[in-house]
C-alpha cells in the first residue's frame, strides 16, 4: 500500500472511531401552537415551584396535611406563587379537598392548570408529578434543591398525563411511579404524538419519547440514585409556525405563474 493510501485509511479509521465515541444526539420534537401552550403551562408551573423554593428553602411537598392525613395538593400550595394569593387564602387547610369548606373552590381552577386540549370549565388537571421512593414529590415534606444530587437537569418535576388519569386539581393525588415504570403505564401521555413534555427540576421543559426504556425513566424520576442519564433520551423542541391565511393562496399563485411562464428557446 502506498504512503498516501495508508494515510487515507488511517484517517477513515480515526473518523469512524470518533463517530463511535460521540454520544447520540436526541431528535428535536416539533410542536404546534397548541403543544407550545402546553409547554408554557408546564414552564410557568415549574417557575412557581422554584419561587416557592426561594421563599421556603424547599420545594413544595406532595400534599398538605392535617393530623397525618393529606388534605390538599401541592398545586394549592403554589397558588401564591402563580399570582393567586386570594384564592389560596380561601382554602381551609385543616380540611380535605372535598370537604364542603373546600369543594366549591374546585370551580376556580387557574387556567395554568388546564390543558389547551381541555374545554373551559374543566376542573381536573393533566399536570401531575410522579410520586414514590426517591422522587421529588414523595410525602408531606418538601425536597431541597440541594438534595437533588443527580442534577436538576436530569430529574423530572412534573409532566402531562392522559385525559383518563386527570385528577381534580385540588386533590392530593398524582401519578405513582413503580419499580418498572413506562409512560403509558404511569398515566403520562400528551397531545403531542409519541412524546410527552416534562418540566425538569431546573425549570426547563423537554420531551421524553413514549417508548423510553423503563430503567431510564425510573432514573429520571429519582433525584438521588446516582445513575447516569443518556442525553439522547431527553429531547428539546421547536415550535413550527402555523401558515397564515395568505400563505397557501400565495404559494398556489406562485406555482401557477411558474407553470405558465414561457420557456426560453435554447
Amino acid at each position: 500500500m502506498s504512503h498516501q493510501k495508508l494515510i487515507h485509511a488511517s484517517l477513515v479509521i480515526a473518523t469512524i472511531a470518533l463517530i463511535s465515541l460521540t454520544p447520540a444526539r436526541a431528535q428535536t420534537v416539533q410542536i404546534d401552537q397548541t403543544g407550545n401552550q402546553n409547554v408554557q403551562n408546564l414552564a410557568q408551573i415549574a417557575l412557581a415551584i422554584h419561587n416557592f423554593s426561594d421563599i421556603n428553602n424547599t420545594l413544595p411537598p406532595q400534599y398538605l396535611q392535617t393530623g397525618g392525613s393529606p388534605t390538599l395538593s401541592w398545586r394549592v400550595a403554589i397558588l401564591p406563587y402563580l399570582g393567586y394569593p386570594q384564592l389560596y387564602a380561601q382554602f381551609d387547610q385543616t380540611k380535605p379537598w372535598n370537604d364542603p369548606a373546600n369543594l366549591p373552590l374546585l370551580q376556580q381552577m387557574p387556567d395554568i392548570f388546564r390543558s389547551p386540549a381541555d374545554p373551559l370549565g374543566t376542573t381536573s388537571t393533566r399536570y401531575q408529578a410522579g410520586t414514590g421512593s426517591n422522587t421529588i414529590f414523595s410525602g408531606p415534606t418538601g425536597v431541597k434543591l440541594t438534595s437533588i444530587t443527580d442534577g436538576t437537569s436530569n430529574t423530572l418535576l412534573l409532566g402531562e398525563s392522559s385525559p383518563a388519569t386527570a385528577v381534580p386539581w385540588t386533590q392530593p393525588q398524582d401519578r405513582p411511579i413503580g419499580a418498572t415504570p413506562t409512560l403509558s403505564g404511569a398515566g403520562f401521555d400528551s397531545i403531542t404524538p409519541t412524546y410527552v413534555p416534562f418540566a425538569f427540576a431546573d425549570g426547563s421543559v423537554r420531551f421524553l419519547a413514549d417508548n423510553i426504556d423503563s430503567p431510564t425513566l425510573l432514573h429520571l424520576f429519582q433525584y438521588n440514585d446516582g445513575a447516569a442519564i443518556d442525553p439522547a433520551a431527553i429531547h428539546d423542541y421547536t415550535v413550527v409556525p402555523e401558515p397564515t391565511a395568505l400563505t397557501l393562496p400565495a404559494l398556489g399563485l406562485l406555482a401557477l405563474a411558474r407553470r405558465r411562464r414561457p420557456r426560453t428557446p435554447v
